[in-house]
């Protein structure tokens, strides 16, 4: 089917959904914060899985750029100057939490960065298991009641290696050894939206279809191990923030959403991710239309992870946000003040500085530029001289 688009002007070329090396991401804040700038972004967010350490290490990074522009005379501060003035940051996060026992995600956006810090510590301090401990009780519970054919040695062997080493992980030997039996594909079935039966055979279409999916047979509940949602919501408002759903599209495998989403913004949240790489037209216009039903926010972003296991579809710059009243929040933020940038004295005290280095600079290329000036002037008239 051709896809479509909306025709509505872009004034504002934003981007609030990126990760970087603050939780799973591949890029430092920094090369983040220069990617956006070379595809024209000027409202971003580092928006990390549980997590605000990314800004942080943007301010880390900022000051071991100065001082190697302060070390290396080759550097020009300028453009470094000139983004960080044309840049806005909204200040945002990325929760993990479950909905009705089914892992989801929500957004924060515009809070106070050291109030959010401690409320996501709060958070994990009301989790009663650890993700591993209940994915190696579903998967027990899954093998005994379903009898299927198991060596259980190995997820044993998985288990034990991340408790006692504090790494590793149980999902891809679990699910390798599902699919190593012909007699367990059957309960590996799906069937996708145009009702056709097809096998999860890779590991994300069985997180995504079968995991944490509560009509699949290999279900996990992982409330016991994730924040739950009406917490999570209130942590991100207590910390002066705003709450939105993330990419609610990738909830569908797993529930139909779009049955639950009047709950979901009913119990708090603040706005909807409208805006995403896998979402359709048709379903960014269902989802804006329970955002003006409900009167709340509308965002989007590429959750772009500069990883290239990602896809080139999770690359910043995949998606267009259009400028229409449920996006203004975005540029009212930053027009309000909350921009990271402004915010950060120590992004404002490295600014300060590099802009004494691009002065002094400028004031020692105009001093050898009249000395060279000078020179020139000497040696014209000792020729003429000459003559």
């Amino acid at each position: 089917m051709e896809e479509k688009f909306e025709i509505t002007s872009v004034d504002v070329n934003s981007d609030i959904h990126n990760h970087t090396k603050g939780s799973d991401g591949r890029q430092s804040s920094f090369r983040f914060l220069l990617r956006a700038s070379h595809q024209g972004k000027n409202i971003i967010s580092i928006a990390d899985h549980d997590s605000v350490r990314g800004y942080k290490n943007l301010e880390d990074d900022l000051y071991s750029v100065l001082e190697t522009i302060r070390e290396d005379k080759s550097y020009d501060p300028r453009k470094i100057i000139q983004m960080l003035e044309n840049i806005k940051i909204l200040k945002g996060t990325e929760l993990i939490t479950t909905y009705n026992g089914v892992v989801i995600e929500v957004l924060g956006y515009n809070f106070d960065v050291d109030k959010m810090g401690e409320e996501i510590q709060k958070l994990k301090e009301t989790v009663k298991q650890k993700p591993d401990e209940a994915l190696y009780e579903g998967f027990n519970k899954i093998i005994e009641e379903k009898n299927i054919t198991f060596n259980k040695e190995i997820l044993e062997k998985a288990y034990k290696k991340i408790k006692q080493e504090g790494n590793g992980r149980l999902l891809e030997p679990f699910f390798n050894e599902l699919i190593a039996y012909k007699e367990n594909l059957p309960l590996l079935t799906y069937t996708d939206e145009n009702g056709e039966v097809k096998q999860a055979d890779t590991l994300k279409l069985f997180i995504n279809k079968h995991l944490y999916n509560k009509q699949s047979p290999l279900f996990v509940d992982m409330s016991k191990a994730r924040p739950s949602y009406e917490d999570t919501i209130d942590a991100i408002h207590r910390a002066g923030g705003i709450a939105l759903l993330a990419h609610p599209g990738r909830y569908n495998d797993k529930f139909p959403v779009l049955d639950f989403i009047d709950d979901m913004i009913e119990k708090g949240l603040d706005g909807v991710e409208v805006y995403y790489p896998d979402h359709s037209y048709e379903f960014r216009q269902t989802l804006l239309e329970k955002v003006r039903e409900h009167g709340i926010k509308a965002s989007g972003g590429s959750d772009d992870h500069h990883n290239i296991k990602e896809g080139i579809q999770y690359e910043i710059g995949r998606v267009a946000i259009p400028n229409i009243p449920e996006t203004a929040w975005m540029q009212e933020s930053v027009q309000n003040g909350l921009d990271f940038i402004k915010n950060s004295s120590k992004m404002q005290e490295a600014l300060k500085e590099l802009k004494a280095l691009k002065e002094e600079r400028q004031a020692k290329i105009k001093e050898n530029e009249e000395l060279q000036q000078l020179k020139n002037t000497k040696e014209t008239s000792e020729e003429k001289e000459h003559e």
